[in-house]
């Protein structure tokens, strides 16, 4: 029997074909080495296995259920498109419509942003206030298997369908986190997640506090209009941007906070790619700025990825605010999205692009350095299996129906402490009161936010967590010291030396590339 395709194949193949074509039809200028043109006859060639064995798992295939030209066509984009880096994604037209509501703000899920870094699938950050969060799933930890399924060899699209599903249903995910000894399950009930970008607060001291969660629609005017909210309540004497879990977003929005704080004609980041319109520099224009006598802390940790990288990055290299934290995650490239033509609704999801700092760094794969370390405080392994079971939240649910009194400034006491080592290890198999206890600090800010969560609402809560945060509190202590760090705040937190591969390494040739361009020039 004749394996070559029918009508309807053919002009299946044609999506395949357009999608190959593109690649091949970009232009071939990479790194100043020309590469042998592709030409039309060799995308011929190399296409003609695949529409063989196309032809033959339709006809032969012991399942003919699974056989349907669309979801086999699909299945070879999407690997095709795997083969490129992780951040690049062939989106059949459902994941397309969902990454359209992600960008706007509101999905289903569990709240988790992941990528496949150094061959795991990795979670670039939770997203504040869902099910990921409130589980401690925390930024860099691997996941290693979805319900049965191992994910070693998973891509992110496979990944994601597996994580997400029907509101109100369970996944149990496996996560491996560095520092533990073994691996632990976390059982998340997944739900409505709603991005809220922006939250602010006035801290003491007449010092603003704004958290930026992720860049979506609207987030600049939303951060410039908080910005104005704080400065009407009483004129800020410098202002705090928590960029934390930011796992990026929209790069138009990522400018746009960035512009708030710059020069007219800084340059905020560059783009580079095969081709001239992939190549593109970012500057700040002549618009309203935050005033620039008044200073500004960052706050970063491994979570801050893309957009809030570019953020940080320009606002580092201008000295226009001190970033404290960890190392940011080191994502620098660039998606766009290109819906597919003669497709029923798909699009691809394309890395195009390199982004560059101001000062010519590309930091993908290697992260922007704090300008003071402030690492996370590390936890045992017993407190990690109390909040896998969420046993904060439950515990203060049950003190606030015991009649407990919550104000905003709630404080747990020792005595509630030892109540909740008790009622953790009744409800926790194999943990060790005296690991509870070195976290005691830890433990007891978060039964105080879950308590004020409970009684008087979550945006109190996440208020209390910010007036209770250590970090901020270095923060303040660095913008009423006029945005310098103390010598008392660099002895206390001594600069971690970078113990990746080629950390420092790669900056080096990162920046060594772009004075010889620059020489060239």
């Amino acid at each position: 029997m004749d394996r070559r395709p029918s009508l309807l194949m053919t002009a299946l193949m044609l999506i395949v074909l357009s999608a190959v074509s593109f690649a091949a039809g970009a232009s071939t200028q990479t790194g100043g080495v020309t590469k042998p043109e592709v030409t039309n006859e060799d995308v011929y060639k190399y296409l003609n296995p695949f529409v063989d064995a196309l032809a033959i798992i339709r006809e032969k295939y012991v399942d003919i259920d699974k056989t349907d030209p669309k979801l086999l066509i699909y299945g070879a984009l999407q690997g095709m498109v795997n083969t490129l880096d992780p951040f690049s994604q062939f989106m059949p037209p459902d994941e397309y419509k969902q990454m359209q509501t992600e960008t706007s703000g509101q999905f289903g899920g569990l709240g988790i942003e992941i990528a496949v870094k150094d061959d795991h699938l990795t979670v670039i950050a939770p997203i504040e206030g869902t099910p990921a969060d409130k589980a401690g799933i925390k930024s860099g930890d691997k996941i290693v298997k979805i319900g049965t399924v191992e994910s070693d060899t998973m891509g992110i699209n496979d990944a994601v369908k597996l994580l997400r599903g029907k509101v109100g249903t369970k996944v149990t995910i496996t996560i491996v986190r560095l520092g533990l000894s073994e691996p632990f399950d976390v059982t998340l009930v997944r739900d409505n997640i709603k991005i809220e970008s922006i939250h602010s607060y006035m801290l003491p001291n007449q010092i603003g506090y704004v958290r930026i969660s992720e860049f979506i629609d609207n987030t600049t005017d939303d951060f410039v209009k908080a910005v104005d909210d704080l400065e009407k309540q009483s004129p800020l004497k410098g202002l705090v941007v928590d960029l934390r879990n930011d796992p990026g977003g929209l790069l138009n929005e990522a400018v746009g906070v960035s512009d708030y704080f710059g020069k007219k004609g800084d340059m905020i980041v560059s783009t580079k790619g095969r081709s001239a319109y992939q190549t593109q520099e970012f500057h700040v224009d002549d618009s309203d700025k935050f005033d620039k006598k008044k200073p500004v802390v960052v706050m970063v940790n491994g979570g801050s990825a893309s957009g809030a990288e570019i953020v940080s990055g320009a606002l580092k290299d201008w000295k226009r605010g001190v970033l404290i934290g960890e190392k940011t995650f080191g994502k620098g490239s660039v998606q766009t999205i290109l819906p597919l033509e003669n497709s029923d609704g798909a699009a691809l999801r394309l890395t195009m692009a390199k982004y560059y700092t101001p000062s010519g760094v590309c930091i993908h794969g290697i992260g922007i350095e704090p300008d003071l370390d402030m690492k996370e405080p590390d936890i045992s392994e017993s407190t990690v299996k109390v909040y896998t079971k969420q046993l904060p939240i439950k515990f203060a649910e049950m003190l606030v129906k015991e009649g407990m009194d919550v104000t905003k400034d709630v404080q747990v006491t020792d005595a509630v402490l030892d109540r909740f080592y008790a009622y953790a290890i009744k409800n926790v198999k194999k943990i060790d009161r005296d690991e509870l206890v070195k976290d005691a600090d830890y433990i007891r800010d978060s039964i105080s936010v879950e308590l004020v969560s409970e009684k008087l609402g979550d945006k109190e809560a996440r208020e209390y967590a910010v007036l209770h945060d250590p970090q901020v509190a270095v923060a303040e202590q660095i913008i009423k010291n006029d945005g310098k760090i103390s010598a008392q705040l660099m002895a206390k937190y001594p600069k971690i030396k970078d113990t990746t591969i080629a950390g420092e390494k790669k900056l080096e040739e990162e920046r060594n590339k772009h004075q010889s361009t620059d020489d060239d020039q």
